[in-house]
């Protein structure tokens, strides 16, 4: 009897008490402790899944909407978790990329930027090194919701082109932010050429020959892309995958340029409005 009691206990969830039928408990979710140390199955099946989901962004264009529109979202990571985690590590490496307000400035040949930074600083009546410091910090929390309004732009966008398919806005928001995501990406290898190739991330790039073939390559990426992509989210032919391709690669360079330009402005106005 004893022994029975002991079995069904071992058969129940230690967290809610409900009956164990497998490697979930069916009642709170918790994982099952039997088998394997949980530690390792953790991490390993997130190992698996950032795995998979970065190849599938990278390599396989349009991959992870279909997987998430199809109902197989457990493999992968879920869409505004990458986006963000993403961005996260963009600004991480910005000592690499050069990335950041304070070194703007800098690399701006005319010194119109460097003349705004010192006029803003003289203004706010604080040292121009803390003041860089004060936009820097305020520059990466608006730029992050900068991305936010892109990506329901390319969510909009997407909308737009397809409005004979049946696909419902939720679609078209996870397509938006993978292509977020992968855009972070793709800019993070972009400055990473410019910084290497010795060129400004300000002014002066496009009118070097190497800057110019640059910013080519990565549209033709993008295009690509998102070529890919919506011929596997949206079953488009190629003519009209390539029409709504270069449609969404026109708005989004328009809208990230312009919200980068706003970003900086608002960090600068924000700043001065302090203390």
């Amino acid at each position: 009897m004893e022994a029975r009691l002991d079995a069904e206990a071992a058969q129940r969830c230690p967290n809610c008490g409900a009956p164990a039928t497998g490697a979930w408990c069916a009642g709170c979710g918790q994982e099952s402790t039997g088998g394997q140390d949980v530690f390792v199955r953790v991490l390993k099946r997130q190992w698996q899944r950032i795995r998979h989901t970065l190849v599938a962004l990278l390599v396989h264009p349009g991959q992870l909407t279909a997987e998430y529109r199809d109902g197989m979202r457990a493999r992968s990571i879920s869409p505004w978790r990458l986006t963000f985690n993403v961005l996260t590590v963009f600004f991480l490496l910005s000592f690499v990329t050069d990335f950041s307000v304070a070194n703007f400035p800098k690399q701006d040949p005319s010194g119109t930027l460097a003349r705004a930074m010192s006029a803003a600083a003289q203004q706010a009546k604080v040292d121009e090194l803390v003041f860089t410091e004060r936009v820097d910090r305020r520059f990466n929390g608006i730029f992050t919701l900068s991305l936010i309004l892109s990506t329901a732009v390319s969510a909009v966008v997407a909308r737009a082109t397809h409005l004979r398919r049946p696909e419902t806005w939720s679609v078209h928001l996870v397509f938006a932010l993978h292509f977020t995501a992968w855009g972070v990406i793709a800019n993070l290898v972009y400055f990473l050429a410019m910084r290497l190739s010795g060129l400004s991330l300000t002014y002066g790039a496009q009118n070097t020959a190497v800057g110019t073939a640059l910013i080519v390559l990565i549209l033709l990426w993008q295009f690509s892309y998102l070529l890919f992509a919506f011929r596997r989210v949206y079953a488009d032919g190629w003519s009209g995958a390539c029409a709504k391709a270069a449609v969404m690669v026109f708005v989004g360079f328009i809208t990230a340029n312009a919200l980068a330009i706003l970003a900086f402005l608002i960090a600068i106005e924000a700043s001065l409005r302090v203390g």
